[in-house]
């Protein structure tokens, strides 16, 4: 079972999102902003980390620079999955953080979602 943080001020977004992933047999953690998914990552140790952009306090740019900086969290893949700004460009952006594997918007399907979740998780050796 491996553990997945969702770092998102949403509450549809992140109820919808826990409840599909602990379906699929996961522990879910949940955070609010960027500041306290850090303090949480920092905390749990998550194999996987699922991040919005635009959110209060600390924005998802900011907490993956702060997630890439700490030796206990910067080799945890981070996907960056929002709505509000969605832009390829700003995709490209991301994905030069070493951290940062995917740039999705929240509109992509679930089961690829999860596809996309099972093989970083394969390729960290998590079952």
């Amino acid at each position: 079972m491996a553990v997945i943080l969702v770092i998102d001020d949403s509450a549809e977004f992140k109820g919808l999102v826990f409840d599909y992933l602990l379906m699929m047999g996961h522990k879910v953690l949940n955070a609010d902003n960027g500041r306290e998914g850090v303090a949480k990552a920092l905390a749990a140790k998550p194999d996987l980390i699922l991040m919005d952009v635009m959110m209060p306090d600390m924005g998802g740019f900011e907490a993956l620079k702060e997630l890439r900086a700490e030796e206990e969290t910067k080799d945890i893949p981070v996907f960056i999955i929002t709505g509000s700004s969605f832009d390829a460009k700003m995709g490209e952006t991301f994905k030069q953080e070493a951290n940062c594997r995917e740039f999705l918007d929240k509109t992509v399907p679930l089961s690829l979602l999860n596809e996309k979740i099972e093989a970083a998780l394969k390729s960290r050796g998590v079952k």
